[in-house]
């Protein structure tokens, strides 16, 4: 499912009223809070749906694959997202 077909689901979901642009503007404005919350290092919990984190990841040694010589990796931070296990179980 990409945007444009969540936004229209999404406003089938919360009625007659409201407009596909009204539904993005809403869609955008929750997504853009997640995004900042997790920026500012704080987790982002929904019960029931799961959390949103930022993992850290150590600097560290690797090896290239063809031919084996050593390359050193900068530490770096990527977005966690963790299901609840009752997201799971559906």
């Amino acid at each position: 499912m990409n945007k444009t077909q969540f936004v229209r689901e999404l406003q089938r979901e919360l009625g007659d009223g409201v407009t596909p642009r009204q539904a993005e503007r809403a869609l955008d404005a929750v997504l853009d809070t997640i995004a900042r919350s997790v920026l500012r290092r704080s987790l982002v919990k929904f019960r029931g749906f799961g959390s949103f984190s930022i993992k850290r990841r150590r600097a560290r040694v690797v090896r290239h694959p063809e031919n084996g010589s050593k390359l050193f990796v900068h530490e770096s931070s990527t977005m966690k997202f963790r299901p609840s296990s009752r997201l799971w179980k559906k």
